[in-house]
C-alpha cells in the first residue's frame, strides 16, 4: 500500500459520513441520469427509473465494493466480527466465568513458574559481556585416584559426573600461562571475618581475591580503585574493598572512606574502594548472606608450590572471538603437563571450563526445567478443558448458526465469529492469568530455597509478558479451531429441526471424547510425577542421621587469629563458654567442633598401621567430650573421648562403624593406629560409634574419625562450632549464650544460630519445594479432569435423554441405566490413563536422577495414580449418570 493511497485511506476513514454521502449522489444521480435517457427512448417515467434501477445492480454490494476500495473493509469487518463475539460472550457469562478462571489458573501457574526460570536461568548475568565469563573447577575420576588431595570443597557449582573439586592456586599459576585464549583467569574464595571497632562486633561474609578479579569481571568501583599487583602478594599491604551495601548500612555513605581503616579479624585494614550498588559478586549466587568486602588472595608460597591443596574457585574471561573448545583443549595440555610434572599430586587431574551463567544455575537447572514443563503440562489440560467448554457451546447454537447461514452468512465468517469468541476468552484468561501469576510468583519466590541462584531478581519482565501473549495467542486459534470448523460444516436444513437442535452428531461426540482422554492422560502423567517426588521426599525424611536432632541449637563462634594466635588459647576460650553455658537452666550438654553435622566438615589423608591400601580421606572433627552426649551418637565398643585426652597425653581417637567397614575389610579397629602423614603423630583408636550421615538425608555415610579438640597439635584446623543439647525450646537460650560468649569476649559475634532441626529442613528444601509444587500442578490436573469427565457425561446424557427415555419405558431399570452411563465414563477413563501411562513412562525417565533412592518406572507409583484418577473420575461420573437413570419416560417421549 502506498503512501497515496494510505492518506486517501485515511482521509475516508476520517471523513465517513462525508464520503458515504458523496456516493449515494453519485449513484442517485447516475440512476436519474439512466431513468431520463430511458424515458427519452420512451418509456414511461415508472417503467424508465426501475429498469434503471435494475441496469444499475444491488446498490448495498457496490457500497461494500466501494469501500473495500477506498476504506478499511476487512477491517471493519474483523472489528464487527469482535463486537459480535462481545455481545454473544455478556450473553453467557457463567460460561465466561468457567472459561476465565480455567485459562487464568493455567495460564498463572506457567507464568510464575516461567518468570523464575527466566531470572534464574535465561536473563543474562549482571557484568559487561556476560557471555565471555566463564567457570573453571578441577575434576578427577576419583578421590582415591590422586595421591594427595586436600580440598575445601566447591562454591561455583558443575557440570560434570566426575568428582569436582576446586582449584590449587599453584595449578591456576600454570592455566593463566599456559591458556592464550583468556584475557584473565581471577582466583576467588568465600572469607569470613569478625567487624570490630564499629558498633556492635558481627561476622561478615567477604571474597578472598586475586587482583585481577575486578578486570575480569569487567567491573569498575564506584569510589576509589580496586587491588594493585603488589597488594596480592604475601606480605602485602592489608587493604580493603567493601560492598555498597556495607558502605551503607555501617558507615553511613561517608565519601570520605577512602584511607580509614576497618578491623576485620582484629587487623586494620586501610579502605581502598567501594563497589557500585548493582554489582553481584560470583560467590553471592547461591548465598543467603550478602557479601560485605573483598580483600586481596596474597596466596603465600607455600601454597603457591603445593598442588594438591584445592582451595580457590577460578573465574575467567575468554578473548574476544575464542571459544570454549579453544579454551578447554589449551587447558588440557596444561593439565597433561601438570600430571607428567607432578605426578603425586596431579595425576588424574583435569581442568575443565562452563560457561558462568550455566555454572552457577547448573544445581538448580534441571529441577526448574521439570517444574517449567509440569506448568505447560497444565497449560495443555486448561487448554483442552475450555475446547471442550466451546464445544458445548457450538453446538448449543447449532440452531442460530443454521438460522445465519440459512439467511447467507458464509461459512468462513461463522468460523470467524467463533474464532473471535475463543480470542476474547483467551485473551480474558491471559490477563486474569498475569495477575494471578504475580501473585503466584511472590508465593512461589517466598517458598522457593533461598539458594536457588538470581531469586532476588525474579520480575515480571518482557520475557515473561512476550511468553504470555503468545500462549494467549496459540491457545486462542488451537481451542477455538476446532468449534469454528464445526459450526462452518453446520448443515442448515438438518440443524432446523427440532431433533437435531438436542444434539449434536456423533462428530461432536467423538470431539469431546478425544479431548477428555487427552485431558486425562496429561493429568495422570502430573499425577505420577508428584507421586515420584512425594516417594522421593518421603523416602529422604526416613532416612536415619545417627545422631539425634530435637533440641539442640548450633551456633558459630569463630575466633580471629591475631587475638587467639594459639589452638591453645583458642581451646581454653571454648572450654571457658563450656562452663559457662553448663551452668545455664535448662541445658543438658555442650558440644564444640571444628564444623557440626549440616555445617561442613574437614577431611583428610591419613595411612593406617599395617594397612597397605594408600589414599584414605575419612571426615575428620575434632570434638571435645560432650560432643557424642550432645548430638546423641552412641557409643558401640571401647570408650569415647574424656577429660584426660588432654595435650601432653597419648594421642587417642574414635572411629565410625563405616571407617571399620571400607578401611578395615570390617577387622576390628580398637587398637589399630594411623597418622596424617609420613611426619605426622600416631593416632590410637581407643572406641567406635555409630555412622552418621554429616551432610544430611541425602548423604551417605562416611568413614568418620573423632580427634579429642584438647589435643590441639594434632590437628590444624581450627575450633569453630558451638551447639547445646536443651532440656525445652533451644531458641530461648540464644541470647542468654551470646551473653556468655560476650562475657569472655566482648568483640566475639555470634553467628550461623540454627536449630539441628531447622538445618535439617534447610538441607531437603529443594525435594520439599519440588514436591509441593509438582502435588499442586497434579491436584489442579485432577480437578479439571473431573470437570471434564463430568462434562463430557452431561452433554452425553443431555443428547441420549430421548434414548434413555425409551430404553426406561421399555423395561430397563435404573441400575441397567446407570451402568451404561458408567461404562461410557470407564471407557474414557481407561483410555486416558492407558495413553498416560505410556506418556508418564516415556517422560518421567528424564526426571529419574532428581529422584532419592525412587525408580523413574516405579510400578507402585503408578498404579497409585493410575487407581486415584479411576476413582476420582469415576466419581465426577456418578453425578450425570444417576441423572440419567432418573429419566421420566412420559416428558421424554412426548418431547419427542
Amino acid at each position: 500500500m502506498g503512501m497515496r493511497d494510505l492518506g486517501r485511506r485515511l482521509k475516508y476513514l476520517l471523513h465517513r459520513d462525508e464520503a458515504s454521502g458523496e456516493l449515494d449522489e453519485e449513484m442517485r444521480l447516475h440512476i436519474e441520469l439512466r431513468t431520463r435517457q430511458l424515458q427519452d427512448r420512451g418509456l414511461g417515467e415508472r417503467e424508465a427509473r426501475y429498469a434503471a434501477r435494475r441496469e444499475f445492480g444491488n446498490r448495498a454490494m457496490l457500497e461494500i465494493a466501494a469501500s473495500d476500495v477506498w476504506g478499511w473493509g476487512p477491517w471493519e469487518r474483523l472489528a464487527q466480527d469482535a463486537r459480535y463475539a462481545a455481545r454473544s460472550l455478556r450473553k453467557a457469562p457463567g460460561f465466561v466465568a468457567v472459561a476465565v478462571v480455567t485459562l487464568a489458573v493455567g495460564l498463572g501457574m506457567n507464568t510464575a513458574v516461567f518468570s523464575i526460570v527466566s531470572a534464574v536461568m535465561l536473563r543474562s548475568l549482571p557484568y559487561p559481556e556476560p557471555g565471555r565469563l566463564i567457570s573453571l573447577w578441577e575434576e578427577t575420576p576419583r578421590r582415591q585416584d590422586v595421591g594427595t588431595l586436600n580440598s575445601s570443597g566447591n562454591n561455583l557449582g558443575g557440570v560434570h559426573a566426575r568428582t569436582r573439586t576446586t582449584v590449587a592456586a599453584a595449578n591456576l599459576m600454570d592455566y593463566r600461562k599456559g591458556a592464550a585464549a583468556f584475557e584473565g583467569l581471577a582466583g576467588v574464595e568465600t572469607a569470613r571475618m569478625n567487624l570490630t571497632g564499629n558498633g556492635v562486633p558481627e561476622r561478615l561474609i567477604g571474597e578472598s581475591v586475586t587482583a585481577n578479579y575486578f578486570t575480569v569481571m569487567g567491573v569498575a568501583p564506584q569510589l576509589g580503585r580496586t587491588f594493585t599487583e603488589e597488594e596480592d602478594r604475601e606480605g602485602g599491604d592489608p587493604v580493603v574493598v567493601l560492598s555498597a551495601r556495607f558502605w551503607e548500612r555501617r558507615l553511613g555513605s561517608d565519601t570520605a572512606v577512602l584511607d580509614k581503616t576497618v578491623m576485620l579479624d582484629e587487623k586494620p585494614y586501610r579502605v581502598i574502594g567501594v563497589m557500585p550498588r548493582g554489582f553481584e559478586p560470583v560467590t553471592q549466587y547461591g548465598n543467603t548472606e550478602p557479601v560485605e568486602f573483598f580483600v586481596p588472595a596474597a596466596y603465600p608460597k607455600e601454597q603457591l608450590a603445593a598442588h594438591g591443596d584445592h582451595d580457590i574457585g577460578v573465574v575467567g574471561r575468554l578473548k574476544p572471538g575464542a571459544t570454549l573448545r579453544t579454551a578447554q583443549a589449551q587447558l588440557d595440555a596444561v593439565s597433561a603437563a601438570l600430571a607428567a610434572r607432578y605426578p603425586v599430586t596431579n595425576r588424574g587431574i583435569t581442568a575443565v571450563i562452563a560457561p558462568l551463567r550455566d555454572d552457577i544455575v547448573q544445581s538448580v537447572s534441571d529441577s526448574l526445567r521439570a517444574l517449567l514443563a509440569a506448568s505447560g503440562l497444565i497449560v495443555l489440560i486448561t487448554c483442552v478443558n475450555v475446547a471442550n467448554l466451546l464445544l458445548v457451546r457450538a453446538v448449543a447454537r447449532r440452531h442460530e448458526t443454521s438460522v445465519r447461514l440459512a439467511l447467507g452468512a458464509g461459512r468462513g465468517r461463522i468460523a470467524r465469529a467463533f474464532l473471535g469468541e475463543s480470542m476474547l476468552v483467551s485473551a480474558a484468561g491471559c490477563a486474569a492469568g498475569i495477575v494471578l501469576g504475580r501473585a503466584l510468583m511472590q508465593v512461589l519466590v517466598a517458598a522457593a530455597p533461598q539458594t536457588i541462584p538470581r531469586l532476588a531478581t525474579v520480575s515480571m519482565d518482557w520475557r515473561v509478558f512476550s511468553v504470555a501473549a503468545a500462549m494467549t495467542i496459540a491457545a486462542g486459534l488451537v481451542f477455538g479451531l476446532a468449534p469454528a470448523w464445526q459450526a462452518s460444516r453446520t448443515r442448515p436444513s438438518e440443524s432446523l429441526k427440532a431433533t437435531e437442535r438436542r444434539g449434536g452428531g456423533t462428530a461432536q461426540s467423538r470431539w469431546r471424547g478425544a479431548l477428555t482422554v487427552t485431558e486425562v492422560a496429561l493429568s495422570l502423567v502430573l499425577m505420577v510425577g508428584a507421586g515420584l517426588f512425594l516417594k522421593s521426599f518421603t523416602t529422604i525424611m526416613g532416612m536415619d542421621l545417627g545422631f539425634r536432632t530435637e533440641h539442640v541449637l548450633a551456633m558459630n563462634v569463630n575466633l580471629p587469629v591475631l587475638r587467639y594466635k594459639t589452638a591453645d588459647l583458642r581451646l581454653a576460650f571454648y572450654q571457658e563458654l563450656e562452663r559457662r553455658v553448663r551452668a545455664l537452666p535448662g541445658v543438658q550438654s555442650v558440644a564444640y567442633a571444628n564444623r557440626l553435622p549440616l555445617r561442613g566438615g574437614w577431611s583428610t589423608g591419613i595411612e593406617i598401621e599395617n594397612v597397605s591400601e594408600s589414599n584414605l580421606s575419612p571426615d575428620s572433627q575434632p570434638v571435645n567430650p560432650g560432643y557424642f552426649e550432645a548430638l546423641g551418637i552412641p557409643l558401640v565398643r571401647g570408650r569415647l573421648l574424656t577429660e584426660e585426652d588432654r595435650k601432653g597425653q597419648p594421642y587417642v581417637a574414635v572411629v565410625n562403624l563405616a571407617f571399620a567397614r571400607q578401611y578395615l575389610k570390617g577387622g576390628d579397629p580398637l587398637g589399630r593406629r594411623f597418622r596424617r602423614g609420613p611426619q605426622a603423630v600416631w593416632f590410637s583408636i581407643v572406641g567406635i560409634v555409630n555412622d552418621i550421615r554429616r551432610g544430611g538425608k541425602t548423604k551417605d555415610m562416611r568413614p568418620q574419625i573423632y580427634l579429642a579438640a584438647a589435643q590441639t597439635d594434632g590437628y590444624p584446623v581450627r575450633l569453630a562450632d558451638f551447639a547445646v543439647r536443651t532440656a525445652g525450646n533451644p531458641r530461648l537460650l540464644a541470647n542468654a549464650i551470646q551473653r556468655q560468649v560476650w562475657g569472655i569476649d566482648k568483640d566475639q559475634p555470634v553467628t550461623g544460630v540454627e536449630t539441628m532441626e531447622e538445618l535439617i529442613s534447610e538441607s531437603v528444601a529443594v525435594q520439599r519445594f519440588q514436591m509441593l509444587l509438582l502435588g499442586v500442578f497434579a491436584g489442579v490436573a485432577v480437578l479439571l479432569a473431573m470437570i471434564g469427565v463430568f462434562g463430557v457425561l452431561s452433554y452425553s446424557v443431555n443428547q441420549r435423554m430421548n434414548e434413555l427415555g425409551v430404553r426406561i419405558a421399555l423395561g430397563a431399570s435404573p441400575g441397567r441405566i446407570l451402568g451404561l452411563v458408567m461404562q461410557q465414563a470407564g471407557g474414557l477413563v481407561a483410555a486416558g490413563a492407558a495413553f498416560g501411562l505410556a506418556g508418564a513412562w516415556g517422560l518421567t525417565r528424564f526426571v529419574g536422577h532428581l529422584l532419592f533412592h525412587v525408580e523413574s518406572h516405579d510400578p507402585a507409583t503408578y498404579a497409585a495414580a493410575a487407581g486415584i484418577l479411576a476413582v476420582v473420575g469415576l466419581a465426577a461420573a456418578m453425578g450425570p449418570a444417576l441423572r440419567g437413570a432418573r429419566v421420566d419416560p412420559a416428558v421424554t417421549l412426548r418431547e419427542e
